[in-house]
């Protein structure tokens, strides 16, 4: 099969998209958490101290997410163009980390389609020499 780079990128791409949702979603909801930090009663040394510090860290972990999304459809693009194989493998990886359902298999098919990047192909066993085999 000649498109698994293009099956591997393809995927990546979907896993990064979700990733970014979700990325969104978890910003979304952090800087609400933070925003509502109205004295709720959570906390007896700080009220709303609580939901600061969630809100906080959703902001952070829906930022890396975002990156990590971001990653995953920058390389699943290159898996498409069949250019740059590690790049292409590390956004396929990032999508692991994303959205695995689809990340697992972008990076079995990137690594199966390695022979298709440009410049990117092991290099073939030479051929004996024609004197060789003559003479």
């Amino acid at each position: 099969m000649k498109n698994n780079a293009k099956v591997g990128g393809i995927l990546s791409i979907v896993a990064g998209a979700w990733g970014a949702l979700g990325a969104l979603c978890l910003i979304i909801v952090g800087v609400v958490m933070v925003a509502m930090m109205n004295g709720g009663g959570y906390s007896d040394y700080y009220p709303g101290f609580s939901e600061f510090f969630v809100g906080a860290i959703l902001i952070v972990v829906g930022f890396c997410c975002g990156l990590l999304g971001a990653l995953a459809i920058v390389g699943g693009v290159f898996g498409l163009r069949k250019r740059h194989w590690g790049l292409s493998l590390a956004g396929s990886i990032a999508s692991i980390l994303t959205f695995w359902l689809c990340g697992i298999p972008a990076v079995i098919f990137t690594a199966m389609g390695k022979r298709e990047f440009n410049g990117q192909a092991p290099p073939e066993t030479p051929a004996a020499p024609v004197e060789k085999i003559v003479g």
